[in-house]
């Protein structure tokens, strides 16, 4: 230890005081600019819909918040970098739109944000067929696509994750989101998931829910095709969450099963003259180019009923749509379509009040082009974890699946509440199947 000379004392120990001093304003103001909101509400990516807002500057994006009834424009941490230089976005992956957040600032970047329970309630809904996950058979792989169908709409790149590279948190979840069920609920036969009237000269980029910025703003409300497809894989296979997720290029969707040894895939496919010399199964999966669905089954009159998640035309002529029944077929007088008909007005009616049903073009609806669209169908041997089919469902006509699921089958109760998701199932036996640890031990003894 240095002697202080007492000549000098007063000086050294005002240097003293003064560094105290400004080591105290530092730690305030580190203090200062750190903060928690308990009731801030999302507003979305600032400047969104221009142009230079877009996947290729998203690392330095600002977002907009509601703080204390004031909007405040913000950073958010990306999360972690990956070796090929793209970052984990976690908490892009968890906000949403007019939702409201427990956020923890530090010098003007979130870097941590916790959705309220109080968002959005969406009122009771009953679905009329539902899936148990981790049920690896044919009729539990329909049951399950049935489960979105009349309560989700058609978002391009919803089920995909923010950043538009796989499958989001909504897609390798169990059971269908309560935020589907919430922007459903808040649109109506006047949502278009792109542009007004389908007339891309109305394009309005910065009120669209369309990506054009070629990342997912809107991941959350609702599925596309592959969404669709990936969520229904994912709750087919699975009984728990977040493990690695089925969402991908919709084109590539059926030879990847086929790929996974779940069955055989191919590029040969004829149009069906009736349902005896048909190559189109229940539970085959289609992919062509930009689109997959799957097929229900062949009518007697050789058209296939089909479940896609589409952007249907809705009654006022607006490209919406969503999870649905769509027949494949030469026009409204084919039995696919009054099949389709049938149960979206009985079982769907908020739906059908929207959105009529339509009827695809079969030469359109299996147009292979390229090495990757295909027809895919499963093997039902149940190796490499694929499904098996002891219900015979793919020796049943579309009719007798529809009225073996809405009729005769599982008498089953699913309700969407605000504070999530609360399944009551009763299975074939009449037991009641109070949690998702008795589905799981159901499951297992298949």
């Amino acid at each position: 230890m240095t002697d202080i000379q007492p000549e000098n004392f007063a000086g050294e120990a005002l240097k003293v005081r003064n560094y105290k001093s400004e080591r105290a304003e530092e730690v305030l103001n580190q203090y200062n600019n750190q903060k928690t909101v308990t009731d801030a509400v999302y507003l979305g990516v600032y400047h969104y819909g221009f142009e230079d807002v877009n996947k290729d500057t998203k690392n330095s994006f600002s977002y907009r918040f509601e703080l204390d009834g004031k909007e405040e424009i913000l950073k958010v941490d990306n999360g972690i970098r990956n070796q090929d230089g793209t970052y984990s976005y976690p908490i892009q992956n968890c906000l949403k739109e007019g939702y409201t957040y427990e956020i923890h600032i530090s010098d003007g970047t979130v870097t941590a944000a916790e959705e309220k329970t109080e968002n959005f309630p969406a009122e009771c809904c009953s679905l009329p067929v539902t899936g148990i996950p981790g049920r690896r058979t044919l009729k539990n792989f329909l049951s399950t696509a049935f489960m979105p169908v009349g309560t989700t709409l058609y978002v391009y790149g919803g089920g995909w994750n923010w950043q538009d590279t796989g499958a989001g948190s909504h897609t390798t979840s169990i059971g269908i989101s309560r935020d589907w069920t919430d922007f459903f609920q808040m649109q109506d036969e006047n949502y278009t998931y792109r542009d007004r009237d389908g007339n891309e000269n109305l394009k309005n980029a910065a009120n669209s829910y369309y990506p054009y910025g070629g990342y997912n703003e809107y991941y959350y409300a609702g599925l596309d095709c592959s969404g669709y497809l990936g969520w229904i894989i994912y709750n087919v296979m699975n009984t728990e969450n977040g493990r690695a997720g089925w969402v991908m290029n919709s084109t590539k969707l059926a030879k990847t099963l086929a790929e996974n040894g779940w069955g055989e895939w191919t590029q040969e496919v004829e149009k069906p003259a009736d349902d005896e010399n048909s190559s189109f199964l229940p539970g085959d999966v289609i992919s062509i180019s930009g689109h997959v669905w799957i097929c229900v089954g062949t009518c007697e009159d050789g058209s296939i009923l089909i479940l896609h998640s589409t952007p249907a035309l809705s009654r006022t002529g607006q490209p919406g749509g969503g999870p649905e029944l769509t027949a494949v077929g030469e026009d409204e007088n084919c039995d696919a379509y009054r099949l389709a008909d049938q149960y979206m007005s009985q079982y769907f009616p908020e739906w059908y009040a929207r959105y009529p049903v339509a009827v695809k073009n079969f030469a359109d609806y299996t147009n292979f082009e390229g090495n990757d669209a295909g027809k895919f169908s499963w093997n039902f041997t149940g190796e490499n974890g694929g499904l098996c089919d002891p219900d015979h469902y793919r020796d049943m006509t579309p009719q007798e699946i529809l009225e073996d699921l809405f009729i005769l089958g599982i008498d089953s109760y699913f309700h969407v509440y605000a504070d999530g998701i609360d399944i009551d199932t009763v299975d074939d036996e009449g037991i009641l199947v109070e949690s998702l640890l008795e589905v799981e031990h159901i499951c297992s003894e298949l």
